[in-house]
């Protein structure tokens, strides 16, 4: 009766959480977005070998008042011959009680139009750094589910009790919000097969 891919479990998306990524706010941290100034050395990730680091990243920091960009030379694990290079703008935005945010500009081209979004962090994902958006990354938690949720609805918990809603938490409601969501999608699928 299915064709094909019937049956398939949905895929999940890859977690931001399982790439490598940059983040203005270590800079800001480790002092290098003090300006103006420049700055050029190698970032590393994951278990040091022989030395070593399983990745290395080389780059070159330039920032002034408001603008900068960093400079980024690496070599993927696949192909050590086949050196990536180019250079991701940085910005900044003014706070509200004084003093600026650093983000980075999103790198990457989708459908020929340059992203250019203003991030705190950006993930490699094949080839080049980019936003969470271009790279179609969630978090880990948006993919687990509730499994309190279920419980719930197989036990029959429901919402008919409205003067207990008054003795509930914020987060017992949030759950029980949850709860009806849930049993209002399975309604709908009941209703349409």
């Amino acid at each position: 009766m299915g064709g094909l891919g019937s049956g398939e479990r949905w895929r999940k998306k890859r977690t931001a959480d399982s790439c490598m990524w940059l983040d203005t706010r270590a800079f800001r941290q480790w002092g290098w977005l003090a300006a103006p100034g420049s700055r050029s050395g190698s970032l590393g990730w994951g278990a040091v070998r022989a030395g070593r680091h399983e990745a290395e990243i080389q780059y070159d920091l330039t920032v002034g008042e408001s603008a900068g960009s960093v400079g980024l030379r690496y070599a993927l694990a696949g192909d050590p011959k086949a050196v990536i290079d180019y250079r991701v703008s940085l910005v900044t935005t003014a706070c509200h009680l004084g003093g600026r945010r650093w983000w980075f500009q999103c790198p990457l081209v989708r459908g020929g139009t340059p992203c250019r979004r203003r991030v705190r962090k950006l993930f490699l994902v094949g080839r080049y750094f980019g936003c969470r958006g271009c790279h179609d990354l969630t978090y880990r938690s948006r993919q687990q589910s509730d499994s309190r949720v279920y419980a719930a609805v197989r036990t029959g918990v429901g919402l008919g009790h409205a003067s207990l809603l008054d003795r509930l938490s914020v987060e017992q409601l949030g759950f029980m919000l949850k709860v009806a969501t849930l049993r209002e999608k399975q309604r709908g699928r009941s209703t349409h097969s």
